[in-house]
């Protein structure tokens, strides 16, 4: 099939102004992350709106561009609207994954699962929210032990469409995060709440009533009952030899890790100041100790012979 595409001198000035029209955009996009690197540096607080505004006017001048060269070339594209619309079906089939990546980003930008900075989950990743184009999610990644190990993990919007995504910040600056201590299952569960909710309350004391105010004031907002925030130890038991205790507590958004911390270091330290406390009343301690006393050869010393 022929193209009706006679090259003139109309071409030759639209190609030259597409070219000025990206070189123009690109100058205004480095402009613009210049103008807003350097008003972080001077201004640390606010770190979350800069990098709103800096993604935000790239994408704005990169619509512009794409725009202006829309029109600019929109009456060319008419020659050859057949054979483009023949090409853009078989771009459909063969790029379904490009496609379905635009349409997660349509997606995202109508119900706005979430936002620049906030801690997310999309599948199998997991990490703070850094960028967002039209075709990917950036994430600063965070391992399972919610730390930053440093590298940066680039989710194809495709995945917003087909997986699920989980936001730890949706509620603001303090979230409910749990813990999970294992422990022997001969071990008196009421003691064990006892001191750790009393771990707990420490821990949470200097934030405990501005995450009660922000809870509360999220759960207002999606008809949900978070009054009870306070920290809360449930047991669940794990085979026959285990059981987990989950401590559940408020924490801010980016100090979850430091709470958790504080609760496992400073429990365990109870605990190793109990075992090693003359006439301990650790019941698996004293079984123990009673076995090597009934059965001398168990702690490697044989009974001297009587003289």
């Amino acid at each position: 099939m022929k193209l009706n595409f006679v090259a003139n001198d109309n071409i030759l000035v639209h190609i030259a102004m597409s070219a000025l029209i990206v070189l123009i955009g690109a100058l205004l996009v480095k402009l613009s992350n210049r103008f807003f690197v350097s008003r972080q540096l001077a201004d640390k607080d606010n770190l979350r709106t800069y990098r709103t505004w800096t993604v935000a006017s790239r994408n704005l001048i990169g619509a512009l561009v794409f725009l202006l060269l829309l029109g600019m070339w929109l009456s060319e594209l008419k020659s050859v609207a057949i054979s483009l619309a023949a090409f853009a079906a078989g771009l459909l089939i063969s790029g379904k994954e490009l496609v379905m990546c635009f349409l997660g980003a349509f997606m995202r930008m109508l119900t706005r699962p979430f936002q620049l900075g906030d801690l997310v989950e999309i599948g199998q990743y997991a990490g703070e929210v850094v960028d967002m184009d039209v075709l990917t999610t950036t994430l600063v990644e965070v391992a399972p032990t919610r730390q930053f190990t440093g590298f940066t993990v680039q989710v194809p919007n495709s995945l917003l469409l087909t997986t699920a995504v989980r936001n730890h910040s949706q509620s603001g600056r303090y979230t409910l995060d749990t813990v999970r201590i294992p422990l022997p299952s001969r071990c008196d569960p009421d003691r064990i709440e006892a001191q750790l909710l009393d771990i707990a309350q420490q821990a949470c004391e200097p934030f405990l009533e501005a995450a009660g105010q922000s809870l509360l004031r999220y759960g207002n907002t999606r008809f949900l009952d978070l009054s009870q925030f306070a920290p809360r130890v449930m047991f669940e038991p794990n085979g026959t030899e285990r059981l987990d205790a989950i401590v559940r507590f408020p924490a801010p958004v980016n100090g979850r890790l430091a709470v958790a911390q504080q609760i496992i270091r400073h429990f365990y330290r109870l605990r190793a100041g109990e075992d090693n406390a003359p006439g301990s009343s650790d019941p698996a301690a004293n079984a123990d100790a009673g076995a090597r006393v009934d059965n001398p050869a168990r702690s490697g010393t044989a009974p001297s012979p009587a003289s």
